[in-house]
């Protein structure tokens, strides 16, 4: 970890608080919400669980105080901290949770959380660094008409279908070892995507995954320089995109949101300092993918055994997460079945 436990990391401005306190919704910090994660793997988006979430409750360290004795009383949780590891197991710690979240309960409406499937999100990266940045150079806006998104779909949808299930993989598994920051400097690593690029083209049975694979051979210009622009950030990370869209979806709702995230490796001092600054300046590479400035007060690092409110984001993340695996089939499990119609509004077939 790049911060030490039991210490609290504000940034972009904001004094670095070296002592742990209850993070209180009111004064310059407006209203505060808490995320956590489900899933994370790093950069390594292939080969691993299927799903990650990011989930932020808008709740403050006083009212998740109160929230978590609650929970405590009603289910006999003896965990220093809760985790949605000591309820998915246990169908009456589950119902606790789902009155918790359903109609009249304490975080009704008070729930968000981003839902990324990990290979459609390697899939998404090759477009946006590599195609758009092609694109762009051109003066095409890939993003307009949802261009991009169009192309990640395709690729993601079709593309086992067009390679075979390993050739797929393997195109996807060089794709993560050349952009991660593992890859950087690593020629090899760039010189081995490419030839997973030619394969593939080569070997592709559908016209549409042909097409973009054929556009894809002509990125080594971009594929160059990709590293170079990155500077020290990881690419392929989501929790840095994740922090930034928890912030922008609070924010629109809250008005002046301050966010308190799980400490990660990931999330180092610059790190958040850098996302503080793009989402209180608004980003997008374009500007039909422009998003708007958020009042954001301040962005705060801490642990779940310091802040009961990232444990009430803790068991929202992992809620969600068997959720979707049961729901796709990845992973059947009780609680998946029991908690979909709580997590998600609006059931979808499987």
């Amino acid at each position: 970890m790049s911060v030490p436990p039991q210490h609290t990391r504000q940034v972009a401005g904001d004094a670095l608080n070296r002592r742990h306190r209850l993070l209180v919704d009111g004064g310059a910090a407006g209203r505060w919400v808490a995320c956590d994660e489900s899933g994370w793997d790093g950069e390594q988006l292939i080969g691993r669980g299927p799903y990650f979430v990011y989930a932020a409750v808008a709740v403050d360290d006083a009212e998740a105080t109160l929230i978590v004795e609650q929970l405590r009383a009603q289910t006999r949780a003896q965990a220093p901290e809760l985790k949605f590891k000591e309820f998915k197991g246990r169908s009456a710690r589950r119902e606790a949770l789902r009155r918790l979240w359903g109609e009249g309960g304490a975080l009704e409406g008070r729930c968000w959380a981003f839902v990324f499937e990990k290979e459609y999100a390697a899939v998404a990266k090759v477009i946006d660094l590599l195609l758009e940045e092609q694109a762009h150079a051109a003066g095409i806006d890939l993003y307009a008409d949802n261009r991009a998104r169009e192309l990640a779909r395709t690729l993601r949808q079709h593309g086992r279908r067009a390679l075979g299930d390993q050739g797929f993989e393997r195109l996807m598994t060089a794709f993560v070892a050349f952009a991660s920051v593992r890859g950087r400097g690593d020629e090899q690593a760039r010189t081995n995507f490419f030839a997973r690029v030619e394969d593939a083209w080569a070997s592709s049975t559908r016209r549409n995954v042909t097409d973009i694979l054929m556009t894809l051979r002509t990125t080594q210009p971009q594929a160059e320089t990709l590293h170079d622009g990155a500077g020290p950030h990881p690419m392929l990370e989501l929790l840095v995109s994740s922090v930034a869209q928890a912030a922008r979806r609070w924010g629109a709702q809250l008005g002046p949101v301050s966010v308190l995230t799980d400490e990660q490796t990931a999330l180092t001092d610059d790190g958040l300092d850098n996302i503080a600054k793009v989402v209180r300046n608004g980003w997008g590479a374009t500007p039909s993918s422009r998003q708007r400035p958020v009042d954001l007060r301040a962005l705060v690092r801490g642990t779940s055994a310091d802040h009961p409110s990232i444990q009430l984001a803790d068991l929202l993340a992992g809620a969600v997460r068997v959720s979707y695996e049961h729901q796709t089939g990845t992973a059947l499990s009780d609680a998946g079945e029991d908690l979909w119609s709580t997590v998600v509004p609006h059931p979808v077939g499987r």
